[in-house]
């Protein structure tokens, strides 16, 4: 029996009627559902396993792009192949709607669904001697952002491979993903990129220049960014799910990581062919 990881979201489903109708969906094709018990969050049924994720076979979540993000970053999560039900308001990651669980669910449980494989940035932060911080996976971007009551200008030198690029003062900068380039990244401007296409994506916020322009390159590459001495407080934030402070003279080094996110698709690539009517949905409300 194939055991199914539930990812539910109470503030979406306050009622849990799509959780359940989930469950039922799973038992009905001869699956177990899974919750972690932490994450019930007061949802009770006869059917479910209330257990760790660990020897699940793969995820499903309820919810928005931001639940996405978080079952992805869930730790007994890591590794399942994840796929979402789309409870938000745009739903960039997600790819089932409430009313096709009952279509969706005997492919998942029968195995008919593909696997596509996503990069993912690998952030390590360092202080002024090169002593590790912290570490990360980023599914959908790196911020540098203002940190500890810092209300001036952040200054960065970014450095790629090596190289010294520019130094860059503003509200701080976005390093993403492709799957992050439809996140923050857009609405910042940047370039919207193909969620498998291997590269990285630099994008300044609000900078204190003459132009604002993105800079894209090799997921092999290594992107360095490390604050001036005369900026505040900051903050390297991983998904917006993990928070890095950092002051100055600090720095991040980021990169493609050697782990990828495995993304359940039940249908062929439709990426660009949803991506408009996804935009026109942003920022309303369901």
């Amino acid at each position: 029996m194939k055991k199914i990881a539930i990812f539910p979201n109470r503030s979406r489903d306050p009622d849990f009627q799509v959780t359940n109708h989930l469950v039922e969906e799973i038992v009905k094709n001869g699956g177990q559902p899974v919750i972690e018990p932490e994450l019930a969050g007061g949802f009770r049924s006869s059917h479910i396993e209330f257990n760790s994720y660990t020897d699940c076979d793969f995820i499903i979540c309820l919810g928005g792009d931001g639940t996405f993000l978080s079952a992805a970053h869930h730790p007994t999560s890591k590794g399942l192949p994840q796929i979402g039900i789309n409870l938000g308001s745009v739903g960039f990651l997600t790819e089932i709607e409430p009313d096709q669980i009952a279509q969706a669910v005997p492919l998942l449980l029968s195995g008919q669904y593909q696997i596509e494989e996503r990069m993912m940035l690998n952030v390590k932060c360092y202080d002024h001697n090169s002593n590790l911080i912290d570490h990360g996976y980023a599914l959908n971007d790196v911020v540098l952002c203002r940190g500890g009551g810092n209300t001036g200008i952040l200054t960065f030198d970014l450095t790629i491979d090596n190289n010294a690029v520019e130094r860059i003062p503003g509200d701080g900068i976005i390093v993403a993903s492709p799957t992050g380039s439809t996140a923050y990244n857009l609405a910042a401007g940047g370039p919207i990129v193909h969620p498998q296409v291997n590269v990285i994506l630099i994008t300044p916020l609000a900078p204190h220049t003459l132009h604002n322009r993105t800079y894209i390159t090799d997921s092999r590459s290594v992107v360095k960014l490390q604050l001036v001495k005369t900026s505040g407080p900051a903050i390297f934030s991983i998904d917006g799910r993990q928070d890095i402070e950092v002051e100055a003279d600090h720095y991040a080094l980021l990169s493609g990581s050697e782990m990828q996110f495995n993304k359940i698709r039940l249908s062929d690539d439709k990426f660009y062919q949803t991506l408009p009517s996804k935009i026109q949905l942003r920022g309303m409300a369901r």
